[in-house]
């Protein structure tokens, strides 16, 4: 085949600089295995071009038809010596009512008269497939190239072997180009691309990739939670950070439940971010990690899509209290040491081989239930040495208003009567009066009173002890509890069930 595989490969050429852009790439990373439609039938050629996109086909077929049609090489005698000869004095006739490409019927009559005829042209092809390893470029310039170099050939072989059958049906264009195409269609799927295109394909992802973030729980086992390309077996170490350890092909999240759900928040950027506010958090540390592939899959995002180095910044809060969330940002970085930005809770100096701080005071505690009972916006109002009967008159008919040790304690939901000046200069002519107003956009009000004016004094002051007001978790509950120390009341978890039926 020596003399015939160089004249393959010099007419190749000269088809293949005829071969349009788009339908080469597309051919060039064709991926779809052939379905086999046993009623459509057919030879392997035929199927595999009803998988390939009709339009791109038919685009191909307009490119080529005149110039395979000039094209008079014709292959040695020997090989096509497998082929039958078509019986003399034959008649064929087929029906075709659901083929899209106008190639469909010449190659069906090729396959018709000549049966084994498009399989032998697949053969040939296969035997003198184009070296293209060394091709470099971009994706879209590589995935060009394998396909229009591979479609020259296949051309080229199919017109020639249909050439040297000689028959009307034979010597039609249109069935060389759709046997050439249903070959390369069939045959570059199980073909690897070229080296240089795995790295081109990384280069586009990033040159494509927009930074991106998401919200998740993420399910945990055995005190930690992973992310990860795939399953793996590594134990990891926690002890250089306390919260966060690279492993194979991602990294690991120590947490403090053992089992269960926790909510994490994810962010993936291109660049080092900026130290969050580090007091919102409980420990925050960063290690480097390696993705083998990229784009590991987490809730309902994935991390950047392609492998190398990359840095991981975890913020973690709640694991000594059980009520923990999490925050991940991941960005392409080279390798670094670990570093360890804050580091507050028992669960981290426990792994990090440290002595464990005394456990946190958390005085707002006992109102948790309240902020999370009220949801986004409520005022939460107590006067002292009234009557429910003496403080309605200053609220709407659908605040819930009920008796408390030493007290009023007054609820409203979506409003703020509470709040205003006025209304706790009346409320505390005989006494106390304080109140907490928050509304969904985060706006707070924090009021206290004292006989008939609002004050800011050694009380007030005491009423705020402890209560971290920098730190957003439980801002609301914080807020309330200022108001209940102020006023010097309890608000008893008896009118839970009042307050939860009025919010709900």
């Amino acid at each position: 085949m020596g003399d015939f595989a160089k004249l393959v490969t010099e007419a190749a050429a000269a088809i293949e600089a005829l071969i349009p852009d788009e339908p080469a790439a597309t051919l060039g990373t064709h991926a779809a295995g052939r379905r086999h439609d046993r009623y459509a039938g057919g030879s392997a050629a035929q199927q595999a071009l009803r998988e390939f996109s009709a339009l791109r086909a038919e685009r191909l077929l307009g490119a080529l038809e005149l110039a395979v049609a000039r094209l008079d090489l014709v292959a040695p005698a020997e090989l096509i010596s497998a082929l039958a000869p078509p019986p003399r004095n034959a008649a064929f006739g087929f029906m075709s009512m659901s083929e899209r490409s106008a190639m469909a019927l010449p190659m069906a009559a090729v396959d018709a008269a000549h049966p084994g005829a498009s399989d032998l042209i697949l053969g040939h092809v296969r035997a003198l497939l184009p070296d293209i390893s060394d091709t470099e470029g971009d994706e879209q310039a590589i995935a060009v190239k394998r396909g229009a170099s591979h479609l020259a050939v296949a051309v080229v072989v199919s017109r020639a072997v249909l050439n040297a059958i000689g028959t009307p049906a034979a010597t039609d264009p249109a069935a060389a180009i759709g046997i050439a195409i249903g070959t390369c269609a069939e045959i570059l799927p199980g073909l690897p691309m070229p080296p240089a295109y795995e790295r081109a394909m990384r280069d586009k992802r990033r040159r494509e990739f927009q930074p991106t973030s998401w919200q998740t729980e993420a399910m945990v086992f055995g005190h930690q939670f992973v992310v990860v390309e795939e399953p793996s077996l590594t134990e990891a170490d926690f002890s250089a950070t306390g919260l966060v350890a690279a492993i194979d092909t991602g990294f690991a999240v120590r947490t403090g439940v053992e089992d269960g759900k926790v909510p994490v928040s994810v962010q993936v950027v291109l660049d080092e971010p900026r130290l969050p506010d580090l007091a919102q958090w409980d420990e925050v540390a960063e290690i480097s990690y390696t993705a083998v592939a990229g784009a590991a899959r987490f809730g309902h995002g994935s991390t950047a899509p392609w492998p190398g180095e990359f840095r991981v910044r975890v913020c973690a809060t709640g694991r000594d209290e059980g009520e923990e969330r999490y925050e991940l940002t991941l960005w392409p970085a080279p390798a670094t040491d670990p570093l360890v930005h804050r580091k507050t809770d028992r669960v981290g100096h426990l792994l990090r081989g440290e002595p464990a701080p005394l456990p946190i005071s958390r005085p707002e505690r006992p109102y948790q239930w309240l902020e999370e009972d009220l949801g986004p916006a409520a005022t939460v109002t107590i006067v002292t040495n009234a009557g429910v009967a003496d403080v309605v008159d200053e609220f709407e008919e659908d605040s819930i208003a009920v008796a408390i040790d030493g007290g009023v304690l007054v609820v409203e939901l979506n409003n703020y009567q509470g709040s205003r000046v006025a209304v706790l200069q009346r409320l505390s002519r005989n006494g106390k009066a304080a109140s907490y107003h928050w509304n969904a956009n985060r706006v707070t009000r924090l009021s206290f009173a004292r006989d008939g004016q609002l004050t800011d004094d050694a009380d007030t002051r005491k009423a705020l002890e402890g209560l971290n007001f920098s730190d957003l978790r439980h801002l609301d509950a914080k807020g309330i509890t200022a108001v209940v120390r102020f006023t010097g009341t309890v608000i008893p978890e008896t009118v839970r069930e009042l307050v939860s039926s009025s919010a709900g």
